[in-house]
């Protein structure tokens, strides 16, 4: 048997070392599998504790129970009122810093609200708390104002837009100045300004892409805004014209043979009196028009889902306006009925629509079938085949 050259055993001998070292120094894998991380970083120390009073101070820091990362926070973290100048943002291990120039308004209630500014460094949750709120005085001011931002002409929510508060007296280029509060629209087109003190204000809404919650110098783009002073405690609905549509307009339908299309027998009876005008809608798009309580029987429609709409028309001159911040003009605000009209080939619909209608009395006691209004659904009568 022949042996191996010492060289080669030595050689041997020194592989097998280093594998026993390497593999005991690998570093531990984490099993597969379990359920994903879903909280966010929580705040474990503040130099200003949440609900904290008669604060003075131009640096704020939070240290979280976790690595966290910054998701562009000038955009994202919002402060209301706004602090002087622009907000500094650092991270050192697992501490934020905020921090500014010049000092904080006396007696004032602060909000910081972080969005999605502060996510976690693993698995991009964003924090548990979101927001921090602070005084400059002894009390904590408790007032809110909710509401939602909505296009006047579709009646669809506005997202990520801009709302603002400024001083019941303030002049009309408050606009183009910071507000006294501030927030931003969510999904749903809902907003909410919490922790106001009270007093009267006025309220904006507008695309604000910069995120500074006011209108650059000379910038005329379109403006929501309530005629009356708020107070909090109030709840409303602000319409904010869209800049990229078209003036609406009527495109009447071209009425097809009776083998091709279907009748809608329509009643309307407003709840309230004032020059109405009423819609019948597709596709975003006025396919007939009329005025005042009436019935109307609309043959050869083309088969398909169809909406009433109907709006105030206040100056009377029969299209559906948008509102105008710059020349003082108010929205005409649609009252659509939730429930569509189908038409079907070779059917008759009939509706009877009760625009401006509270919940209770949208029907004819007489023909409660028949019935449909501006809020839930009421029911009506299926098609009749004629």
């Amino acid at each position: 048997m022949s042996k191996k050259p010492l060289v080669v055993q030595r050689f041997i001998v020194f592989v097998n070392a280093l594998t026993l070292i390497v593999g005991g120094c690998a570093l531990p894998t984490p099993p597969d599998g379990g359920p994903r991380d879903t909280d966010g970083p929580v705040v474990v120390e503040s130099s200003v504790p949440i609900g904290s009073t008669s604060v003075q101070t131009n640096t704020l820091t939070w240290t979280f129970d976790e690595y966290v990362v910054l998701n562009n926070p000038v955009a994202s973290i919002r402060t209301s009122p706004p602090i002087p100048g622009e907000a500094r943002y650092s991270l050192k291990g697992k501490t934020l810093k905020m921090s500014w120039d010049g000092g904080l308004e006396p007696d004032r209630t602060y909000i910081i609200q972080f969005g999605n500014g502060i996510r976690d460094l693993h698995e991009n949750n964003p924090m548990s708390e979101p927001f921090w709120v602070f005084a400059t005085g002894t009390t904590i001011d408790s007032g809110q104002i909710r509401g939602v931002v909505l296009n006047p002409l579709t009646g669809k929510p506005w997202d990520n837009q801009a709302v603002v508060l400024h001083k019941g007296d303030a002049l009309d280029s408050a606009v183009f100045t910071p507000p006294v509060y501030g927030s931003r629209s969510g999904k749903d087109g809902g907003f909410t300004l919490p922790y106001l003190a009270d007093g009267s204000y006025q309220i904006f809404a507008f695309s604000d892409p910069d995120g500074n919650l006011q209108l650059g110098t000379g910038e005329k783009s379109p403006v929501a805004w309530f005629s009356e002073r708020v107070t909090p405690g109030d709840s409303l609905v602000l319409w904010l014209a869209d800049p990229t549509a078209k003036p609406d307009s009527v495109a009447l339908f071209r009425q097809l043979p009776a083998d091709s299309s279907g009748v809608l027998k329509l009643t309307v009876a407003p709840a309230t009196d004032g020059p109405w005008v009423h819609q019948l809608r597709r596709d975003g798009m006025a396919v007939w028009q009329g005025s005042g309580t009436n019935s109307w029987t609309l043959d050869g429609l083309k088969p398909g889902t169809y909406q009433l709409q109907s709006f105030a028309d206040l100056n009377e001159n029969g299209d559906l306006d948008t509102p105008d911040w710059w020349t003082r003009t108010e929205a005409e605000r649609p009252i659509v009925d939730p429930e569509a009209v189908e038409v079907t080939v070779g059917w008759t619909v009939e509706r009877r629509w009760l625009p401006g209608a509270s919940p209770a009395p949208q029907t004819d006691p007489d023909q409660p079938e028949t019935g449909s209004a501006s809020a839930p659904r009421q029911g009506g009568l299926g098609p009749i085949r004629r």
